[in-house]
């Protein structure tokens, strides 16, 4: 064994890198072995945030993007073309157009139920999405987190919205839409 080496190695810095390349892949591997505690831990929504913290942390912040979404891209694209489907009948009577744009669900963990969340954006009958006026919106829902809790499906392949779930975003986007500026 080399003695200078030994010796280096003797010291407070025992085992750590000193080359730019180990130490790249030592944060590498830090930066996989958190990320994969993250996204298979529980992780707090940042609007549940406790009293007194005004902005999430940057780790919460990352935490909420790494989360996975309960549905596959099939299932979201399905919950999207109901929801469009119904609002015809019901939201989209009014003064206002809809267009749905994402739905992503949070599975449920400890005591913490599921929640999904529906992005959208609420414009005048006589306008576009391009010419505007458009109010970006979002219906969180709790208590749904997987595909079978939005939507129901029948023994012959017809789905339709779950009625519980068409109940809360009624009462969301009702709500929303009550708060916008009159026409």
């Amino acid at each position: 064994m080399n003695p200078q080496r030994a010796k280096a190695s003797d010291g407070p810095t025992a085992g750590c890198p000193t080359d730019m390349k180990t130490m790249k892949r030592v944060h590498g591997l830090l930066l996989a072995i958190l990320t994969g505690v993250i996204t298979t831990g529980c992780v707090a929504a940042s609007d549940d945030a406790t009293a007194g913290n005004d902005a999430p942390s940057s780790v919460e912040t990352a935490a909420e993007e790494l989360k996975a979404n309960a549905l596959t891209k099939k299932q979201a694209s399905t919950v999207l073309k109901l929801v469009d489907d119904i609002c015809g009948d019901s939201w989209c009577e009014g003064d206002h157009n809809f267009h749905f744009d994402q739905i992503e669900c949070t599975r449920p963990c400890g005591k913490t139920a599921g929640t999904c969340r529906l992005a959208f954006r609420i414009f005048p009958y006589d306008s576009d999405l391009q010419s505007g006026p458009t109010y970006k919106r979002t219906c969180k829902t709790g208590g749904f987190s997987a595909f079978s809790s939005l939507v129901e499906t029948a023994q012959n392949g017809y789905q339709s919205l779950n009625w519980d779930f068409y109940d809360a975003l009624s009462a969301c986007i009702s709500q929303l839409e009550s708060e916008l500026p009159p026409i």
